[in-house]
């Protein structure tokens, strides 16, 4: 509890920090560059008080966590079937790094081409995106799994689906968790671009369109502020939450395991 505390502590302080940083840079230059943090936060209070910020960020909410949760689900898959059969492993990192090294500019371009802008083709590039990250994280937790546990179970005859339910599941935790913070930062950051080129009639990229092409520059900000905001709620309320609550069924995992 009290690393909890200071964890929290710190992160008011690094927030608090960051807001005068902005503030400083907001005097130093003109309104059209940097806006103040208040003109911001006035833009929001406007957005909300209409109606559209709401509206915008279910939307992409909805686009983003649709992308990720493919990705988590196909690259983890694949990813532990890579682990577990080395031919396949073989077979598809070369191809994940290839998906990998494709700009999410590109893949929003390619989606537009294949999906409806307003819908697929943010989740398909959101999905490809991500999935490399959750695919080498799965992978090399696979990977790193005791051999000498994997022997023991092989000689008492285990289950398959023991041995990973028991054994696999438990260790891939610790390096998946970090790829899931990783994979839903850049699901955000993604979702707003693909909306943003798809020209989207809705979403928060929609909403950052209109401020750009008013030159409502804290308009612009404060879009940008709602992605920060519902990822550090995602990330806090949502991940970390569900980290501490599968550690203790990790441990009693592997300590049976050890």
């Amino acid at each position: 509890m009290r690393k909890r505390t200071a964890g929290l502590l710190w992160g008011l302080l690094g927030i608090g920090a960051s807001l005068v940083a902005w503030h400083l840079a907001a005097r130093r230059y003109p309104p059209w560059a940097v806006p103040t943090p208040v003109d911001v936060a006035r833009e929001l209070v406007r957005l909300a008080g209409e109606g559209a910020l709401l509206q915008a960020v279910a939307v992409t909410t909805v686009r983003t966590l649709s992308g990720f949760g493919l990705a988590v689900l196909l690259g983890g898959v694949s990813g532990l079937l890579a682990g577990l059969l080395r031919p396949l492993g073989q077979a598809l990192a070369p191809v994940v790094t290839a998906v990998q090294g494709v700009p999410p500019v590109a893949l929003i371009i390619v989606a537009l081409l294949w999906f409806d802008a307003n819908s697929t083709a943010p989740v398909f590039t959101i999905a490809v995106a991500v999935l490399p990250i959750i695919f080498a994280a799965a992978l090399e937790g696979t990977r790193s799994v005791d051999r000498g546990l994997i022997e023991m179970a092989t000689v008492f005859r285990t289950p398959r689906r023991m041995l990973v339910t028991e054994v696999y599941l438990p260790h891939l935790l610790s390096y998946l968790f970090p790829a899931l913070v990783s994979g839903l930062g850049l699901a955000w950051k993604v979702a707003l671009l693909a909306e943003l080129m798809a020209g989207s009639r809705s979403g928060m990229g929609a909403g950052l369109g209109t401020a750009r092409v008013n030159l409502n520059v804290a308009g612009m900000f404060a879009w940008i502020a709602v992605v920060v905001i519902l990822l550090l709620v995602m990330e806090n309320l949502v991940l970390r939450p569900l980290k501490r609550r599968l550690e203790p069924w990790q441990r009693g995992r592997e300590g049976g395991g050890g």
